[in-house]
């Protein structure tokens, strides 16, 4: 799609597991489906965020301690038109672009950046405010409230893999990088062997845990046997250790767990797994890609 955009030019979409309807952009088909994105929609673009400072008593000023991003919240004003069966049909389908048990992607596509997108969903109810009936006119306005718990943007995940060529301890290289202006958490999963050693490179942020500089560059985390798949989230929001089997694989750690993320703007470069364990046990390294808008920070 990004391929047929001009430089200036950006589809935006709603998606739903039932339904996928563009609503702004070049070509949108809006006499066909009649759900068009109105002017100065709010909460789109930049992510919000607030810097946190401290200051000690008599301190001039204060010092940096971080930044507090909240939940994302957007004000959508959408046009709903008769296209032929009527605009209780067009405000039918706009609903269900809406459910309120479940959750709408909105995809905003340029020719800069590609796809992107936040999953959202509805704060509160759809607001309509017709000045009379809305089958007289064929038209509705709809003001949509909506939710990304998730605030920064996403775009398509890379991943790199490597399997063990033959039964026993063998080792290899995986590409990893961070193009984006955000952290990038590593998710690994790992398939049962009797040990897996993986990086957890600090890339100089030894800091964050008040230790030595250099201390963590080569960092690996070493698994104990594993009778089952295994999934690793290095975001500290998320559980770290995951078995497939569901057992309580977290203990045999000894509290080991990843403490580091690839920085902003890294590029490519090589990292080891080691295996040791039956021929074709695979690792799979994920890296996930967010933004803090909708395009650009390339």
């Amino acid at each position: 799609m990004t391929s047929s955009l001009s430089s200036t030019e950006a589809v935006i979409e709603l998606v739903t597991d039932d339904d996928q309807v563009t609503v702004a952009g070049p070509g949108a088909p809006w006499e066909e489906h009649g759900i068009a994105l109105d002017q100065s929609p709010d909460g789109m673009f930049s992510t919000a965020f607030k810097t946190r400072t401290v200051s000690g008593a008599f301190q001039i000023g204060g010092r940096f301690a971080g930044h507090d991003i909240p939940v994302r919240e957007m004000v959508l004003p959408f046009h709903l038109l008769d296209v032929g069966n009527g605009v209780e049909a067009t405000v039918s389908r706009f609903r269900k672009l809406w459910p309120i048990d479940g959750s709408t992607e909105w995809r905003y596509t340029s020719a800069k950046s590609g796809l992107r997108w936040l999953t959202s969903r509805l704060s509160q109810q759809i607001a309509f405010s017709p000045e009379r009936d809305w089958n007289v006119d064929g038209y509705a306005h709809a003001v949509v409230s909506a939710l990304a718990l998730q605030p920064m943007y996403e775009s398509p995940k890379d991943a790199d893999s490597w399997s063990n060529p033959s039964s026993g301890t063998h080792t290899d290289y995986l590409k990893i990088s961070n193009p984006t202006d955000q952290k990038c958490w590593l998710e690994w999963s790992m398939d049962p062997a009797t040990q897996w050693r993986f990086p957890d490179f600090s890339f100089g942020n030894e800091g964050k845990w008040r230790r030595a500089v250099g201390a963590d560059a080569a960092r690996m985390i070493v698994t104990p046997t594993l009778t089952s798949r295994l999934s690793v989230m290095a975001d500290p929001m998320m559980e770290t250790y995951v078995a497939a089997d569901k057992s309580n694989v977290t203990g045999l750690f000894n509290g080991i767990e990843p403490m580091y993320w690839i920085p902003p703007y890294t590029e490519e470069l090589v990292v080891p797994v080691q295996c040791t364990g039956p021929a074709g046990a695979t690792i799979t390294c994920t890296m996930r890609r967010f933004w803090s808008a909708e395009s650009g920070l390339e």
